[in-house]
């Protein structure tokens, strides 16, 4: 009879030492939490935006190699402009554009004899492009069967676009893709906080 009333005793002993959280440990824990995802969120959607604006200026610099890489191939020239349905050149802002081969030198994309490599469309959420002064005349960049680049309609073989982000901090908010004869370099700008500044050529 001993054994089973201390047995008794026992029993709610080890179940409140090992029950659990009290409802006051649980309130504290959350409310730590809440603190900290409160504190990393900005940190976040800054990592989230920064890694868009570099993930862009990254498909343009693709699409600058290849536009590069394949009129060497063909042996023809190969443009790349602004297009608002992915078929042809139709547009002025650089969010979406197309890579084609351009056979009869026109600067249109003349089917079927003309073959659109590429469609790329940057992401919407707060990025843009904006074009400097040279690749804005005619709003093309064209690489020759030599692979050496001419900016717009004109013979200007330097150029750039500058992909910006509106929801990073203006000292970060830019990339400036230079398109200099056949070298493509990338720099980091710090771009106007509403992104309508255009880079120089």
């Amino acid at each position: 009879m001993a054994v089973g009333e201390q047995g008794d005793a026992v029993a709610p002993t080890l179940l409140a030492r090992w029950g659990g959280f009290t409802l006051i440990e649980l309130m504290v824990t959350l409310a730590v939490l809440a603190i900290l995802a409160t504190l990393a969120a900005p940190s976040f959607n800054n990592l989230i935006n920064s890694n868009r604006l570099i993930g862009a200026a990254n498909d343009l610099v693709a699409a600058l190699q290849v536009a590069r890489m394949e009129a060497i191939r063909r042996g023809e020239s190969v443009v790349i402009c602004p297009s608002t349905d992915g078929s042809v050149c139709n547009g002025t802002e650089w969010s979406r554009f197309i890579v084609f081969a351009d056979s009869n030198g026109n600067n249109q994309v003349n089917a079927p004899a003309d073959l659109v490599l590429r469609d790329v469309a940057l992401p919407a959420s707060g990025v843009s492009v904006q074009a400097s002064p040279s690749v804005r005349n005619g709003h093309r960049i064209r690489f020759s069967p030599s692979g050496f680049a001419r900016m717009g309609t004109g013979a200007d073989q330097q150029g750039a676009l500058r992909v910006c982000s509106t929801k990073l901090p203006v000292e970060s908010n830019a990339r400036d893709v230079h398109v200099a004869i056949s070298r493509i370099s990338v720099s980091s700008r710090s771009g106007a906080a509403d992104c309508a500044e255009s880079p120089s050529d």
